[in-house]
């Protein structure tokens, strides 16, 4: 850093990665702790709260930090660099992002705006969840007798048939202690998910669906049960209002869904797999005119890329039963899978977005190609509500053809139906 650097950074203020500091506090290893346990950031030792340039004795400052960083576990990686303005010494302290929780004597702290705060138990499950520093499913909670007796069946008539492995009755507490769904007689988060009705225990482990439009949310749909079933019953809710849309390919017209069903189920099948258990916030399918969003809680775990997804779970367990009942097809493709499919269907793309709480794949419509130029000319008319039959008059055709085309543009999405019988008009969505 030189000295032009440091003075726009003093410039621009306490934040949540700045901080300001005259000397050298008996608190500063929470203050550098805390900056690890977030996202990282910068501590300039000798400027005033207000950014006062005040100075200060920068070997004896180093000397005071190192020693203090000692008893935070495990120790931050940090640089210092003394930078001179006027004479006066100013130490600055970068503190890098830690991999893993950072502690004080059991107590963990973390950058709150401009603040310090410990974080509670169920915070710092959470995070450690986010970062794999521990594997929240692998946690055991209930006795195994809360076990659905017909949801274990099911489970290993499903390994018969999808992986060929026949276990024996006798052999199936060794099966699932093995995949991670037992912990001697209890039932880990995994075998929760998977062999109860899991809203009962996890209240968020469900899907929403939410039919949205720009103005927000129009009606909402639940699914519930072991997640296998949440899965499918999602699946077959999405795939019965999937509209089938009528395409020309080659010589012949062909009825093709609007978003690929396979790379549908998929992302599904991932947003139950990898999310964040520890938020208490539901996986949603947000379903928009022109767009089908599948999104859920926690980000990507550290370490992957959107670009060249490696499997690093933050599931195991469950990832485990999922691949043994054959939702996980391949370790490590689902990605690679979704974005086959949609490069192979003839209008609709796949956006991935990773934010630091959540992960969202958006499908959308490009339904341009499908549309020729008495479409466009209906779309011109239909910008106000509009009867068919005048829209018949305008464009010189039969009502029948124009009903037809509506048909077809109500089918994409483009133009909804206002009134009913003899006062029917027709308006553009968007």
């Amino acid at each position: 850093m030189d000295i032009e650097e440091l003075i726009y950074l003093i410039k621009s203020g306490e934040s949540e990665l700045l901080e300001f500091k005259e000397t050298i506090g008996r608190n500063v290893h929470h203050e550098i702790a805390a900056f690890a346990n977030s996202d990282g950031g910068k501590i300039l030792i000798g400027i005033s709260d207000s950014g006062k340039i005040i100075g200060t004795q920068a070997k004896e400052a180093i000397e005071k930090i190192t020693s203090s960083i000692q008893s935070i576990i495990p120790p931050p990686k940090i640089k210092t660099q003394k930078i001179s303005i006027d004479g006066k010494d100013i130490l600055v302290v970068d503190v890098d992002k830690s991999s893993t929780l950072c502690s004080i004597g059991g107590v963990v702290y973390f950058r709150a705006g401009t603040g310090v705060r410990p974080l509670s138990l169920q915070e710092i499950i959470m995070l450690s969840s986010e970062m794999g520093a521990i594997h929240w499913d692998e946690i055991p909670m209930l006795t195994k007798k809360e076990a659905r007796p017909e949801y274990i069946d099911w489970f290993f008539k499903r390994i018969e048939e999808t992986r060929g492995k026949t276990i024996a009755k006798g052999n199936r507490d060794r099966y699932l202690r093995s995949a991670g769904a037992q912990n001697d007689d209890k039932l880990t988060n995994a075998g929760i998910l998977f062999f109860t009705d899991a809203t009962e225990h996890i209240s968020s482990a469900r899907i929403r669906k939410v039919g949205m439009n720009e103005g927000g949310p129009i009606w909402s749909e639940e699914y519930e049960g072991p997640v296998w079933k949440v899965i499918e019953e999602a699946y077959k809710g999405l795939i019965r209002e999937l509209k089938r849309l009528d395409i020309v390919s080659g010589t012949r017209r062909v009825k093709v869904e609007e978003y690929p069903p396979r790379a549908i189920r998929e992302a599904l099948i991932n947003a139950v797999a990898h999310r964040n258990y520890t938020i208490s916030a539901d996986v949603k399918i947000l379903v928009y005119p022109d767009r089908l969003e599948i999104k859920n809680p926690g980000s990507l775990m550290p370490g992957v890329e959107i670009s060249d997804p490696e499997h690093i779970p933050r599931n195991p367990s469950l990832s485990n039963l999922l691949f043994d009942s054959g939702y996980i097809e391949r370790y490590g493709f689902g990605i690679k899978m979704i974005e086959e499919e949609v490069s192979s269907h003839p209008f609709c793309s796949v956006e991935f977005k990773a934010s630091p709480s959540s992960f969202t794949v958006i499908f959308r419509k490009d339904i341009t190609s499908l549309l020729d130029e008495m479409d466009n000319q209906i779309l011109k008319l239909v910008q106000v509500p509009t009867k068919s039959g005048e829209i018949a008059v305008r464009l010189n055709v039969s009502k029948n053809t124009i009903l037809k085309r509506i048909d077809k543009l109500e089918n994409l999405g483009l133009i909804e139906k206002k009134g009913s019988g003899p006062r029917i008009m027709y308006m553009a969505t968007r």
